[in-house]
């Protein structure tokens, strides 16, 4: 192994040690930035050694990327308060009570608040998560009911998916020192280990179930893309992936339903999780409404398309919403319908999908990172360091009280991201078109 991938390496843990030595990040941004952004050069400088001449040991990346977990881990979660929502579900299961009935600001709890109670996010909405994630939080709270535990938890789930991914890619054919990709990227390390995100279940579901489909096990591919979907609910528009059969080459086969009985426990799985929750009536969806019709943030296309449409519209918000999720139902069926391969047509959706979403948290993000051991691609890369620029909003925000984006930041965020996907897809044209193209005797 070279000496190049263990000094990066080494740099990358130590600025892990300076960000988890810095304490609250979110009344130090710059300073976060700046443990950031040279991470984030030298997991770029690594995944070039690892792209290009194939060089590290797998276990030795594998062994490396829990060390930057561990270090992050310690690390307390300021840059989201996302993780006291969970503990707080938590509790409030342990308690007899279903926690789709009541916001934490709510009466009837009123006798469960604790002192992480005060930094519970959104106090006055009920809860959004899906009933999978409800069991994870109340499992982890049955043995602990803190951050720590629940970031230990998703912690153990992010490294499973590096090991996961690390199997996918050699039964692919994949060089698995590939997993470098993800494994190194700061992203996760910053918003599984350092803030403990959900999502971390979530994807490792979403991979398993994908691992299953290749090993042509639909039923478990089945079942764990439920369990990705009861986790967070988007994955919901992958079915069509797992609608298509290897055999399909008509449009009888790929409509012939026998092949796909297994998809029927899709339905039937998915109301047996939410029987435990079904006295909350339609509070089962109140704070997802909430969510769905009126957040947003850090948004380029949606953004765009509410300032264009706010002028003559009044509107402007919902028929923008309405837009970018009608342009990302068509776009992810017309690609998952016409692509035979389903890790490129997954990465192909969601990439549309974080694109697409009125609202684009840094941690989003997570859910197309994995698929860059598959399909290395400089944009996606470039964007997963830029993203943290999001976090500019909390310089204000933790002095006024006032969330307002600015619009440089967009800028610097997407600008460059696609400038790079264009310029990447008219680079590989034109490599394909030289090749393809006969040479002169």
């Amino acid at each position: 192994m070279r000496i190049g991938l263990i000094l990066l390496a080494c740099a990358i843990e130590a600025c892990c040690i300076y960000l988890a030595s810095l304490g609250d990040l979110r009344s130090q941004v710059l300073q976060f930035w700046t443990g950031f952004f040279p991470a984030f050069f030298c997991y770029a400088l690594a995944a070039w050694l690892v792209l290009r001449r194939a060089d590290g040991s797998t276990y030795f990346i594998l062994g490396a990327a829990l060390l930057f977990r561990l270090t992050l881990w310690w690390s307390p979660a300021t840059l989201s308060d996302d993780i006291f929502r969970y503990v707080w579900d938590g509790q409030v299961q342990l308690a007899g009570i279903n926690p789709y009935l009541y916001p934490p600001s709510a009466p009837e709890v009123a006798h469960l608040r604790e002192a992480l109670w005060q930094s519970v996010n959104h106090a006055d909405i009920s809860t959004v998560y899906p009933p999978l994630a409800q069991f994870f939080f109340r499992a982890v709270c049955t043995l602990n009911p803190t951050p720590a535990a629940i970031k230990l938890a998703l912690l153990l789930c992010d490294w499973g998916l590096c090991l996961l991914l690390v199997r996918s890619l050699v039964r692919r054919g994949q060089d698995p020192r590939r997993v470098l990709l993800y494994a190194w990227n700061p992203l996760p390390l910053i918003e599984v280990a350092g803030s403990g995100h959900i999502d971390a279940l979530g994807i490792l579901l979403l991979f398993l179930a994908l691992h299953a489909l290749q090993l042509r096990h639909l039923t478990t591919a089945v079942c764990a893309l439920t369990a990705a979907f009861l986790t967070k609910l988007f994955p919901l528009i992958l079915v069509p992936t797992f609608w298509r059969r290897p055999g399909d080459r008509t449009l009888s086969a790929w409509l012939d339903p026998r092949p796909r009985k297994a998809l029927l426990l899709f339905p039937v799985v998915v109301l047996v999780a939410f029987l435990p929750f079904a006295d909350a009536g339609t509070q089962l969806i109140a704070g997802l409404r909430i969510y769905i019709q009126h957040w947003y943030f850090n948004a380029a296309a949606y953004s765009l398309i509410h300032y264009s449409l706010s002028p003559w519209d009044g509107n402007a918000h919902l028929h923008a919403r309405w837009f970018c999720t009608a342009f990302f139902v068509f776009f992810a069926l017309y690609t998952q319908i016409r692509s035979r391969d389903p890790y490129r047509a997954t990465f192909i959706s969601l990439g549309a999908y974080v694109l697409l979403s009125p609202t684009m948290h840094p941690w989003y993000l997570l859910w197309v990172l994995p698929f860059l051991p598959f399909f290395p691609h400089p944009a996606w890369l470039l964007f997963s360091g830029l993203i943290v620029l999001a976090y500019e909003v909390l310089m204000d925000y933790i002095h006024t009280g006032v969330w307002q984006e600015k619009t440089w930041v967009l800028w610097a965020q997407y600008a460059p991201f696609y400038i790079g996907l264009i310029a990447t897809a008219y680079y590989r044209r034109f490599i394909k078109s030289n090749e393809s193209a006969p040479s002169d005797v």
